[in-house]
């Protein structure tokens, strides 16, 4: 389940809100949009939804996936470091692993 991104409304879905408060990272979801609406200003789509890793059983995580022009990408590596400053910024290291981004470049 995704929630997409909208000016001025915003709906966690209810899998994200309880994946997040079983894993005790509730508190960072708020921050966490903000700084990806922040760091990627120009993104055509934003969803945010929980997932289980395809190779590791038993891992889920909360992924942030993100559709930005790929004219604004111009260097993949530097934009999507931007975005794990912030989340180590605002996350606990311990607690970062929680969450993953999705960063695709769109024509």
């Amino acid at each position: 389940m995704s929630a997409l991104v909208s000016p001025k409304t915003w709906q966690w879905s209810p899998e994200v809100l309880d994946f997040a408060a079983r894993n005790n990272v509730a508190d960072y979801l708020e921050p966490l949009l903000e700084a990806t609406r922040r760091v990627y200003p120009s993104a055509r789509d934003l969803k945010v939804f929980v997932e289980q890793d395809r190779e590791l059983r038993d891992v889920w995580a909360i992924v942030f996936d993100v559709s930005v022009p790929q004219a604004d990408v111009p260097d993949y590596v530097k934009a999507r470091r931007r975005w794990g400053d912030e989340l180590f910024r605002i996350c606990p290291a311990p607690l970062a692993c929680t969450f993953v981004l999705t960063l695709i470049p769109v024509a």
